[in-house]
């Protein structure tokens, strides 16, 4: 009994220890290390939340790969401590085998749904730069640009303000599927309620601009203290978008952005407006601490 728990606090206390050491040789050389060039805070990045859950997934996967290695060691040295106390080595050996085995595909099965993770984020990481990217350009045209804009609850991928408006902008980064149909396999169709990929229908990216726009229209018209309407958009990189009636909110490749809002300039904001927004917008999203990087 001694040793089944000993191996079970193994499994689950190991990769809690290694990642408490890894936070703490962080904590160390954030407070007894050297400092980052400046203090100030800056702004976040497009995909920021996304990139510290990856850092978060990464410690993981490193606690539980090194538990992975330490556990067989672990072993042994329980079977060897049986056989000087001169307990029964023949039940024992294959009670540390069963468990052995079974910890291992425990291991085995974490670490894989951890990348698995990992591989998803990074998708959605990768697609949220490519946005952002396309976005920043619009500052050449007096545009101001936020990325994940955190509200305590969720966060909104990029807002956009300018002489246009104010746009909270969602970002979906679906796969693709084989190479064979490149052209089909790359197009969604949209009919103004729904989006059609070439294996699935969803909803999903469109009630959820919508829902954020909501959040941030209100959050605005308490912060400046006006009504402020924000629009929803979302915007698709990679992907050609056929759209099908004319209605519904717009959902773009981010290439389509500096086109949609060229033709929306009928309804400018004034320049005062703009920043009165823009002041409360960077308050929130100015929080990248320097050093979380070291």
């Amino acid at each position: 009994m001694n040793v089944v728990l000993i191996l079970l606090g193994s499994c689950f206390v190991l990769p809690g220890l290694i990642i408490g050491l890894l936070r703490f040789l962080k904590w160390k050389r954030r407070h007894r290390g050297q400092r980052p060039p400046f203090s100030d805070l800056l702004l976040r990045s497009p995909g920021e939340g996304l990139r510290r859950e990856i850092q978060d997934l990464n410690d993981e996967i490193t606690a539980f790969i090194t538990s992975a290695s330490i556990i067989p060691l672990l072993l042994t040295c329980v079977y060897l401590i049986s056989l000087i106390s001169e307990r029964e080595r023949g039940s024992t050996g294959r009670l540390l085998f069963i468990l052995g085995i079974g910890f291992g595909g425990y291991l085995v099965w974490k670490v894989q749904k951890l990348v698995e993770s990992r591989k998803n984020l990074r998708i959605g990481l990768a697609g949220e730069m490519a946005v952002g990217e396309e976005l920043n350009r619009l500052m050449l045209d007096g545009y101001h640009v936020y990325h994940d804009f955190p509200t305590g609850r969720f966060n909104i991928d990029h807002i956009v303000v300018g002489p246009s408006g104010v746009f909270a902008v969602e970002t979906k980064a679906p796969s693709k599927g084989s190479r064979g149909k490149r052209t089909d396999e790359a197009k969604v169709i949209y009919d103004g309620k729904r989006l059609t990929f070439p294996s699935w229908t969803t909803t999903e990216p469109i009630d959820q601009a919508k829902a954020q726009a909501a959040w941030m229209s209100k959050w605005l018209s308490g912060a400046v203290g006006d009504p402020v309407k924000v629009s929803p958009m979302v915007t698709i990189p990679g992907w050609y978008i056929e759209r099908k009636r004319p209605n519904g909110i717009p959902v773009l490749n981010p290439k389509q952005v500096k086109a949609y809002l060229d033709g929306k300039k009928e309804a400018a904001l004034s320049e005062t407006m703009i920043k009165r927004m823009c002041h409360q917008l960077e308050q929130k999203c100015r929080d990248v601490d320097l050093w979380d990087w070291y």
